[in-house]
């Protein structure tokens, strides 16, 4: 149990201060920070925790690792890649409700699975409310930042979704209040295993955003809230089968895929400037790991659920 563990406690907390306290203290250093730690988070452990997949997938589904093993899994994994890579060049507003919708599940199940009561139903609603209530953050933090990304990546002209959503103030407080209303709800009626934790990681969220923005926002909740808990799961997952998976076992085995995803991306920055197309390497890296994103969720839903039966 990851986000209520020690070293969680001892590495977010005090991680996001050290930000808070850099975005206010000295504004210009954190911004001159905030896109190279969104690029360190997603290389250094963003997409390494997603590159053992084929080990998790061939506990979960018991494969041999034999060749037609391999090729079932690879094939699946890549279909589903590629048809949302597809979606994304032909339909990219599609795309990115497909990336958010995923996004907010993903997100809200690896941050709920430690505070909710299993015994208790709609879980479901719960990760979803709590994925949302992340998306809502990164989104209208600073919508100056976030706004040029996502227009970008939909193929939207400057100023759409200002157009659409004026006052991001409102939107954030209008859902946080909502979120909110909701929590305390759950609190009420037994929902959560340990709810001043769980309140005390929201407040921290919050002021981690509103302080720091969606950029260094983003990186802290990606790198240490979302891949390291993943990490840690993982290998509590493999000690229950009686098996380790250390931290140097764990980058050795991800090297392969991490590498080729970042080729993938670095081809797909040079077509964009090959066709003048310039500055869009945080947008190409988001829709990066949207598409990363799909089939990584699927194993990982699987992994809970085998591993609380």
């Amino acid at each position: 149990m990851f986000r209520t563990s020690r070293q969680f406690l001892f590495i977010a907390y005090p991680v996001s201060f050290v930000f808070i306290l850099i975005s206010i203290l000295a504004p210009e250093l954190s911004v001159t920070l905030a896109p190279w730690l969104v690029i360190l988070s997603v290389f250094l452990i963003g997409i390494p925790h997603g590159a053992i997949d084929h080990i998790i997938a061939a506990e979960i589904f018991d494969m041999r690792l034999k060749l037609k093993h391999q090729l079932l899994f690879y094939g699946s994994y890549l279909f589903l890649m590629f048809i949302l890579g597809a979606v994304w060049i032909f339909f990219p507003i599609a795309g990115m409700i497909i990336f958010l919708l995923i996004s907010v599940y993903h997100f809200g199940q690896a941050d709920m699975e430690d505070f909710l009561v299993e015994s208790k139903p709609f879980h479901w609603f719960w990760y979803n409310l709590r994925g949302a209530f992340i998306m809502v953050l990164i989104i209208f933090s600073e919508i100056s930042i976030t706004y040029p990304i996502l227009e970008q990546a939909m193929n939207l002209s400057d100023g759409t979704l200002q157009s659409l959503i004026s006052n991001p103030t409102f939107a954030l407080g209008l859902f946080t209040g909502f979120y909110f209303a909701f929590m305390f709800s759950g609190i009420a009626l037994g929902h959560f295993s340990n709810w001043k934790l769980f309140f005390i990681d929201n407040l921290a969220l919050m002021a981690l955003f509103y302080f720091s923005g969606p950029l260094i926002g983003f990186a802290i909740y990606f790198a240490v809230w979302h891949s390291a808990g993943h990490i840690f799961e993982m290998r509590e997952y493999f000690n229950s089968k009686s098996k380790s998976l250390s931290i140097l076992s764990f980058y050795k085995l991800s090297m392969p895929f991490t590498l080729i995803s970042v080729v993938g991306l670095l081809i797909l920055v040079y077509a964009q400037n090959a066709f003048g197309v310039q500055d869009m390497f945080l947008t190409l890296m988001f829709i990066l790991i949207s598409v990363l994103t799909l089939p990584h969720m699927l194993i990982v839903h699987k992994m809970y659920s085998d591993y609380q039966s």
